[in-house]
């Protein structure tokens, strides 16, 4: 894969990761349920809060983010009307999954300390040991912050530091001495 062509793959990982439309979360691109494991669960009604706690499994479709702790923030309203209150009712707001955090497809990854996704803002951001693979390639740093809706993705070093990637080019790509 070509450079360009791998940060356009790491930032459509994102997007079709993370696209949601009107306010509706999805770590897949096709949507669809979300199931969860976790070892624990605890949900705070006043604060339409929940949090999942202990290798915490959010699978949905082809897609799969792990972390220690989840927390999810829901909105007051639902689909089914304002009113409704209870576990999980409601839209995603924003989603903080911490501690050894991985988001995987099937030939895409992200891993980090930390990754905020945010509704209202749209966008997520990964932070702390930040690490994107997709096939061979690879790109590192600190912080890697995606705005979903002008597809921009940008990724920052430790201070002091530099971001660092490999990239491992195609065997059919435009090699010299090659058909022309």
């Amino acid at each position: 894969m070509r450079p360009a062509a791998f940060f356009i793959a790491a930032g459509a990982l994102f997007v079709a990761a993370f696209s949601a439309p009107d306010a509706h979360a999805q770590l897949s691109e096709g949507g669809g349920p979300v199931s969860y494991s976790a070892d624990n669960l605890e949900y705070f009604d006043g604060e339409r809060r929940l949090v999942l706690t202990g290798d915490v499994d959010i699978v949905q479709n082809d897609a799969r983010l792990r972390a220690d702790r989840i927390t999810l923030f829901f909105s007051g309203s639902t689909a089914a009307g304002a009113g409704q209150q209870g576990l999980g009712s409601g839209d995603i707001e924003r989603m903080i999954a911490e501690g050894e955090v991985y988001y995987v497809r099937p030939a895409q990854s992200a891993r980090g300390n930390r990754a905020v996704y945010e509704i209202a803002r749209d966008s997520v951001t990964f932070s702390g040991n930040v690490v994107v693979a997709s096939d061979e390639n690879v790109i590192r740093g600190e912080t890697l912050v995606l705005q979903i809706g002008t597809r921009r993705t940008t990724i920052r070093p430790t201070p002091g530091q530099r971001v660092r990637g490999v990239f491992v080019p195609s065997q059919g790509g435009n090699q010299p001495g090659g058909n022309r």
